[in-house]
């Protein structure tokens, strides 16, 4: 039997999160591996787009998954990007399972699971547990606690026992991130509780190829914009959809640091621009040409302007007036974009400068050309 292959994406972990108490699990994974602290995630700086990448190595432009959410215009609604079916490249379970070998994936949220799940053969989120796996370990915690994190760590100990997966793909949650800083003591404890899972894996398994990354980090948010309110006080319609919009909102209140803008009207596209580029805490304004060619995205999918916010601003729908202060912990732009990647078991060939090289290391454990 191959060394069995680990992937897990801890979900909003910037490498300030890893820098603020003691992880001897990680630690022993560095020391004995392979550990860089300035790698990178996709723009936007969400999950769907950042998973989707590291299970195909793709970029958003090939794979398809380029938000959370999107407005699709011809039928005049969002859409979540939850369908397996928007994947569009082949997964590293699609090619495991074509190669005869098993995969499992484990996630916190359901819509991460769903999303995921093509050409998996074992999965379960801390949502929609299996049965057996609440019988085996208990029921899990709720998923807007730390506890998650380390529950389904042990879920994925008690499927490795059970179903000898030759791939597992461990996807946690980042609702600590949203809400605690990395100094604070909530988020110390949530980074240790973390170790302690990845610790299960490491004593159980430890001639397996483990790689670890992030989807995004998280900053402090400030202040948030409207900026579709901006646009019609301007007398441009549009629509106007942030990019870490999804089903989570005490996340985030689905307010981001980057969105998507649909003009009504393509002819108003140069005065949009314009608009959107003085407006304070925007720090970019891309057309969806400037946006496809920088940052690897679908072009015909992105709407008209992609616009990218300051550190400490976040776009999305108000419920009164254009501007509002705020105090909360997002991601979605520049600022979230350098995360961890830790190899362990493997060696590693060039640079792992971006989440998505861990399908790479994944294959390669696997022995799949």
């Amino acid at each position: 039997m191959k060394r069995p292959v680990i992937l897990i994406c801890i979900d909003g972990a910037g490498t300030d999160y890893f820098k603020r108490c003691s992880l001897p699990n990680i630690d022993r994974l560095c020391r004995e591996g392979f550990c860089s602290w300035s790698s990178h995630a996709m723009v936007p700086t969400v999950t769907n787009v950042n998973n989707v990448s590291i299970i195909t190595g793709e970029y958003p432009a090939e794979h398809g998954v380029f938000t959370n959410c999107y407005y699709e215009v011809e039928e005049d609604r969002e859409v979540y990007m939850e369908s397996p079916e928007m994947i569009k490249s082949e997964t590293i379970f699609e090619k495991a399972s074509r190669s005869g070998l098993k995969s499992v994936l484990i996630t916190v949220k359901d819509k991460l699971r769903t999303l995921l799940s093509y050409g998996v053969d074992e999965s379960f989120s801390a949502e929609k547990p299996a049965r057996w796996v609440v019988d085996y370990i208990g029921r899990p915690p709720n998923i807007y606690s730390s506890e998650v994190n380390l529950w389904i760590f042990k879920g994925a100990e008690a499927f490795m026992q059970k179903f000898s997966p030759d791939i597992i793909y461990i996807a946690t949650t980042d609702y600590i991130m949203h809400k605690y800083p990395p100094e604070s003591p909530e988020a110390r404890r949530h980074m240790r509780l973390l170790d302690e899972g990845i610790g299960l894996i490491l004593d159980e398994y430890p001639d397996s190829v483990i790689g670890i990354t992030a989807d995004h980090g998280m900053t402090a948010k400030k202040t948030a914009i409207d900026l579709e309110k901006v646009l019609a006080g301007k007398g441009v319609k549009a629509k106007v959809v942030p990019t870490v919009k999804d089903r989570y909102l005490p996340h985030h209140s689905n307010l981001s640091g980057s969105a998507y803008v649909y003009l009504k009207k393509i002819e108003d596209v140069e005065k949009a621009y314009d608009i959107l580029r003085d407006v304070d805490g925007v720090e970019e304004v891309l057309t969806a040409t400037e946006a496809s060619q920088r940052f690897h995205l679908p072009q015909e999918k992105v709407g008209d302007l992609l616009v990218l916010g300051e550190v400490d601003y976040v776009f999305g729908t108000l419920t009164s007036g254009v501007i509002e202060d705020v105090d909360l912990r997002s991601h979605g732009s520049l600022h979230e974009r350098v995360i961890p990647t830790i190899l362990y078991g493997v060696e590693r060939e060039g640079e792992i400068d971006e989440n998505r090289l861990l399908a790479q290391i994944a294959l390669r454990g696997l022995e799949i050309v």
